[in-house]
């Protein structure tokens, strides 16, 4: 037996779709598309009924963009055995209006969710009987509701019918939600919760944050392990083999692990602010704003995220509705400097500046990444053109989370990234590392004799205006592995000694440039998962020009200010 949940978005249909299903779930692209959706199965006395959880649906009868379109396209012609209409006191109407469009040409049950919040004047049998289809009062956060709606799916007792307009009354208030619609409430809550979970995810996860070293961060503690790890696969009398293994294969393997808990943490903050409504509630404060840039106001949010890694927010942005809204959320992602990067800024000013002077030169990058991003903006929507404008929602309500379900939905985050990232890191990484061993007369244990020393000789002309020798030139290139690994190529050039060389006029460039000119091929994969390898090359070479312009433009303005 199989069934579709559909309904407007933030209504917690898919906190219902987590109470069936629990833990079995996979998520898939739809055919030839970016846009996925997820779905799983519960059993009910020795029946498998399958449940899919499709894209929200703003105006059935009038879509505006392909992810809608496709959503109604699957409930429609799927071969689903009932749908599952979920709606919610606060978007009511928008509820009713898909029950009776899709209760005339499938069976259909309508879920009323939210109920603990705001109770119907009405009761279940009574509504049931006015509109003509089962109904079920839910609350998907306390779980109140989910073993009935099981029973109806199970005995098959969905209907199909002409459902009447009609009214529906409630009991109780939602006025929280409203504050927020407020913008000089939304804006600063919104950025004060936003920097104090990426100070969280720096302090617990990276370990680098603009305070210092966090003394009890997790990806230190990994990175020593791994690295203690490594020690034991060293291969006695064969260098060769040792190279490979530890310098190949491990290394491919750290990669992949050290991505893991950025995933989670990203992926466990989504999760609850979307299961408490505080994405819903936020946005309809700040739309003014994110509507003229033409993204949706939960961009603001990855945005926020992609400080701590970009990779985890790539893969909070597949969930955005609308395709265009969600390609170039995508494609601007890549351009917020990660943790890893603002690492690499405070040893550049560490190595070239006054103490004093240290914070303010950190920002510069930061600075230059905001221009940038608006600069990429205009491009990409000159390319791409416009999103379309969603339907405007009601507030959606605060509510308590529930931590089981944000568990659940966190493990599947980093379920699908190791299913589909993982091997494709793994292999890229020991692809783009084996220039750094190879050279013209085969292996080589010193760098600068490999290929990928010839090929930053190559391009030095193309860095010789900014002031940067050729060794900049190849930790630009290893940083497409992993930003990390620019720190171990500086420190075969000379690490500080090599930096201090430089001018502050161009130690300030390579920092502009390491902001945005690429991410590490990780980001590139998950953005390509997302957009298609054809606008994600798109997406590198206009990375790379404006890391450029926006290079030689601080080299040229503190070239003349010094």
């Amino acid at each position: 037996m199989k069934c579709a949940l559909v309904g407007p978005p933030n209504v917690g249909k898919s906190t219902i779709f987590y109470r069936l299903v629990g833990r079995r779930v996979k998520i898939a692209n739809y055919p030839g598309k970016t846009l996925s959706k997820a779905f799983g199965y519960f059993i009910e006395e020795n029946t498998r009924i399958e449940i899919s959880d499709l894209p929200g649906i703003f105006n059935i009868e009038n879509p505006k963009d392909e992810d809608e379109k496709l959503a109604i396209s699957d409930v429609i012609n799927g071969d689903y055995d009932c749908v599952i209409v979920v709606g919610a006191p606060h978007a009511i109407k928008e509820s009713l209006s898909i029950l009776r469009y899709l209760a005339k040409i499938k069976r259909t049950i309508f879920v009323l969710n939210m109920v603990d919040l705001a109770s119907p004047v009405i009761d279940e049998n009574a509504l049931s009987t006015k509109l003509g289809v089962p109904v079920i009062f839910t609350s998907a956060a306390k779980g109140t509701g989910i073993y009935k709606l099981r029973k109806i799916i199970k005995l098959n007792a969905a209907k199909i019918g002409e459902v009447p307009e009609i009214d529906i009354e409630f009991k109780g208030s939602l006025w929280m939600e409203k504050l927020f619609t407020k913008s000089s409430i939304a804006i600063p809550t919104l950025i004060g919760i936003l920097l104090g979970t990426l100070m969280i995810i720096l302090f617990f996860i990276d370990g680098n944050t603009p305070f210092g070293n966090s003394p009890v961060a997790l990806i230190p503690i990994i990175e020593s392990f791994l690295d203690y790890i490594g020690n034991f696969l060293t291969i006695p009398n064969n260098p060769i083999l040792t190279l490979f293994i530890v310098n190949g294969i491990w290394s491919g393997v750290s990669t992949v692990m050290t991505f893991i808990p950025y995933i989670a943490a990203v992926a466990f903050f989504m999760s609850l602010y979307e299961q408490t409504g505080l994405i819903g509630a936020f946005s309809i404060g700040i739309e003014k704003i994110t509507t003229k840039l033409g993204i949706p106001p939960r961009s603001i949010i990855i945005f926020f995220m992609g400080a701590s890694c970009n990779v985890p927010s790539l893969s909070a942005a597949r969930a955005l509705w609308g395709m265009k809204s969600r390609y170039l959320t995508a494609l601007l992602v890549p351009y917020v400097p990660c943790a890893p990067r603002m690492t690499l800024f405070l040893i550049i000013a560490s190595a070239v500046l006054p103490p004093i002077l240290v914070p303010l030169a950190v920002l510069l990058p930061y600075l230059a990444s905001i221009i940038a991003i608006f600069f990429s903006f205009f491009i990409y929507r000159l390319i791409m053109g416009k999103p379309m404008a969603v339907e405007r929602l009601p507030p959606t309500p605060i509510m308590l989370p529930n931590w089981r379900i944000i568990i659940i939905e966190t493990w599947n985050y980093i379920k699908e990234f190791l299913k589909k990232l993982s091997l494709m890191i793994f292999a890229t990484t020991i692809l783009l590392w084996l220039p750094s061993v190879l050279g013209p007369h085969g292996i080589t244990f010193n760098i600068e004799n490999s290929w990928l020393a010839i090929a930053g000789k190559e391009i030095e002309f193309i860095f010789a205006p900014l002031g940067l020798p050729w060794q900049v030139s190849v930790m630009l290139m290893g940083g497409w592995i992993f930003k990390e690994v620019v720190l171990g190529l500086m420190a075969l050039f000379g690490g500080f000694t090599l930096i201090k060389s430089l001018s502050i006029a161009s130690a300030l460039a390579l920092m502009v440039f390491i902001a945005f000119y690429s991410s590490c091929i990780a980001t590139l994969l998950s953005l390509a998962k997302i957009i298609g390898w054809h606008r994600a090359l798109l997406s590198l070479i206009v990375q790379l020009v404006t890391a450029y312009i926006f290079s030689y433009i601080t080299y040229s303005l503190i070239s003349i200010l010094g």
